[in-house]
């Protein structure tokens, strides 16, 4: 039986896909073409995962190295549709952008401490990410930042 989950880099035609996805989860899906663009386009050092299911794209991640740091990535964003939380698909994804990044020594993501984002931090702590720093009202006078890490061989 195949996987009920692949992974693979994105394409221009998954815009819209994706687009919808950062609206439903993480931020205006009006930003994700100028996002993806420069990957899309072979410039820049961005990675970019998309996880399917079946024909349907149904998530995404992408990482971005840390200036001035020694082969840190960072995980901007990691995202799946609402409706396929706990279903593995994100498990899939981390996976993936994990693999992606084999030559980092260090892997940051960060979240906020929102309940809604309650969810987030439990997942990332059972895929072995430590909690290693909250900012207080980093992202606004009520939002603070999260900050998770997997340091690798």
């Amino acid at each position: 039986m195949p996987d009920l989950y692949q992974t693979r880099a994105p394409r221009a035609s998954d815009i819209p896909f994706l687009a919808a996805i950062a609206e439903e989860t993480l931020f205006p899906g009006e930003m994700m073409a100028g996002m993806i663009a420069p990957t899309l386009n072979g410039e820049g050092d961005d990675i970019w995962r998309v996880v399917t299911r079946g024909t349907d794209v149904v998530g995404f991640a992408f990482a971005q190295p840390e200036a001035m740091t020694e082969a840190t990535w960072n995980v901007r964003a990691i995202a799946v549709v609402p409706d396929l939380h706990g279903a593995g698909a994100g498990t899939v994804l981390i996976k993936a952008m994990e693999d992606a990044l084999s030559a980092a020594r260090l892997i940051v993501i960060d979240t906020t401490e929102s309940p809604e984002q309650g969810r987030a931090r439990r997942f990332y702590a059972a895929r072995g990410y430590t909690h290693v720093a909250t900012i207080p009202a980093f992202f606004g006078p009520d939002e603070d930042k999260v900050t998770f890490t997997k340091l690798r061989g």
